[in-house]
């Protein structure tokens, strides 16, 4: 079973950009994101052996992060138009839970304008290791991006002005 992460996007055409999300990775200081996940062999080890072996690929309209060696990569797709409609629709009447709190109103108004949505699914192992802290950072660059926000896992809704709070908990 796959782990997700969902960016909700107002913009009507993002699309993940390989160079750009190479660079957004290159620039984040991903030792101290890479802490809250007390990874066995220390942060700093597993952020400089991913190095080596990170490449982000096209392959036909998935983008895929490679970051280690014959591990599944994260993979992204995006949909748009009718597509994202029809999951955002869903997502609306059969998914969430009722709107309750500021944080859940304010997500609830953010996905009645969503016209671009971006999957990034990666292994479930390695959504408790260095992918998640990827996953997170090329999330919340495609939701700066796109006028997004940000799915974690099915449960953590945030937003890019405020990555370290969360706006609403819907599991």
């Amino acid at each position: 079973m796959p782990a997700r992460i969902t960016v909700y996007c107002r913009d009507a055409d993002v699309r993940p950009d390989p160079a750009a999300m190479l660079r957004e990775l290159r620039d984040a200081d991903l030792m101290t994101l890479a802490e809250v996940l007390d990874l066995p062999e220390g942060e700093e080890a597993a952020v400089e052996a991913m190095w080596p072996h990170l490449r982000i690929d096209r392959a036909g309209d998935t983008v895929e992060v490679h970051w280690r060696p014959g591990g599944r990569p994260i993979q992204l797709d995006a949909v748009h138009g009718e597509e994202a409609a029809a999951y955002r629709t869903a997502l609306l009447e059969e998914e969430l839970p009722p709107a309750d709190g500021p944080g859940a109103r304010r997500v609830v108004a953010h996905l009645r304008e969503v016209r671009s949505i971006v999957f990034l699914e990666m292994g479930l192992a390695d959504s408790n290791h260095l992918a998640a802290t990827i996953g997170e950072v090329l999330a919340f660059h495609l939701a700066e991006a796109g006028d997004g926000l940000v799915w974690f896992y099915h449960r953590d809704w945030a937003a890019p002005d405020a990555r370290a709070t969360t706006l609403w908990t819907t599991a």
